[in-house]
């Protein structure tokens, strides 16, 4: 019964069904009187995606953000039902960044280091995951393009701030796509974004152009791509 139910979300979740898919999932955990790792880390995967697209909407914040509490109470029974699994770490590292990007930057910036070490761990754990080193490699990209003045105010908060730089990034944002080419576009678009800022534009354009010349963005994040592409080979 379990089986079939997560074969049936897997393939709802497949083709972009993403309420169809949580709406099953959630049913499903109701009708257990004990936690279920199977169930909860398919939670952590459609909440995310649900959570992507109403980011596209200014107007659906409230929505969002209780959206991504309720991820991140997934998130947290995952890794304390299976601390050694790489899914757990990854999607707590994930919500953790979204919960406190929701409470603001000290709360973020003092999180720092413990989003970097899940994400690291989810890497350690299961190395053939592109999409844990994509939020890797976006991760250090965020931290290596703070400006000077937002690098000063962090240090206010605490020293313990990651290193970071867009070689970093880079490196995995290659690894995400050497393990499973034009996975995301999303990665397309961070690779010729750490292209650019690593002064190498011409390296950049043909990523760029994946991004831009997608046939059928599915996703909100597939549209983001797309509309950022675009916009950057414009500056080219």
């Amino acid at each position: 019964m379990e089986d079939s139910t997560w074969k049936e979300a897997d393939q709802l979740f497949a083709e972009y069904k993403f309420r169809e898919s949580y709406e099953l999932l959630v049913a499903s955990r109701k009708q257990k009187t004990d936690p279920d790792y199977e169930t909860l880390w398919r939670l952590c995967r459609v909440v995310y995606s649900m959570s992507r697209e109403l980011a596209a909407d200014e107007q659906l914040a409230k929505q969002l953000a209780a959206l991504i509490y309720e991820g991140f109470e997934y998130a947290k029974e995952a890794l304390a039902l299976q601390p050694e699994a790489a899914k757990s770490h990854k999607y707590y590292a994930i919500f953790l960044a979204e919960k406190t990007g929701i409470e603001g930057l000290k709360e973020r910036v003092l999180q720092l280091s413990t989003i970097l070490r899940h994400l690291r761990r989810a890497t350690e754990l299961d190395s053939s995951d592109p999409f844990a080193w994509f939020v890797l490699g976006r991760f250090y990209h965020k931290l290596a393009g703070l400006a000077w003045f937002q690098k000063k105010m962090i240090h206010t908060f605490t020293s313990d701030i990651p290193e970071a730089s867009y070689e970093d990034a880079l490196r995995y944002f290659e690894r995400a796509e050497q393990l499973q080419p034009n996975f995301f576009p999303l990665n397309h678009l961070m690779l010729g974004e750490t292209y650019i800022a690593l002064k190498q534009a011409k390296k950049a354009r043909p990523l760029l152009e994946l991004a831009a010349n997608q046939t059928a963005p599915r996703t909100a994040d597939d549209r983001e791509a797309q509309r950022e592409a675009k916009a950057l080979l414009k500056k080219l």
